[in-house]
């Protein structure tokens, strides 16, 4: 397996051999479908973020802390 390949199993969080479709794609592909998913993926964290943030606005001022710390864990 190239380490592109294990570079993107490891941003996916499965294993290389999960991967092996794109076995075909150079290692610069690789590389670039790895950059735009990690990408991807810090959007959507920064979006659930946002979300989280906007939700606890709603909850009174005396809860919110708590429920800030159930929620974010």
């Amino acid at each position: 397996m190239s380490t592109a390949l294990e570079q993107l199993a490891a941003t996916l969080k499965t294993d290389a051999s999960q991967l092996s479709g794109l076995g075909s794609l150079d290692a610069t592909q690789i590389a670039t479908l790895n950059t735009l998913i990690e990408t991807a993926q810090q959007k959507q964290r920064q979006i659930l973020s946002d979300a989280i943030d906007e939700g606890l606005s709603y909850v009174p001022a005396l809860l919110r802390g708590a429920v800030k710390a159930i929620v974010r864990g």
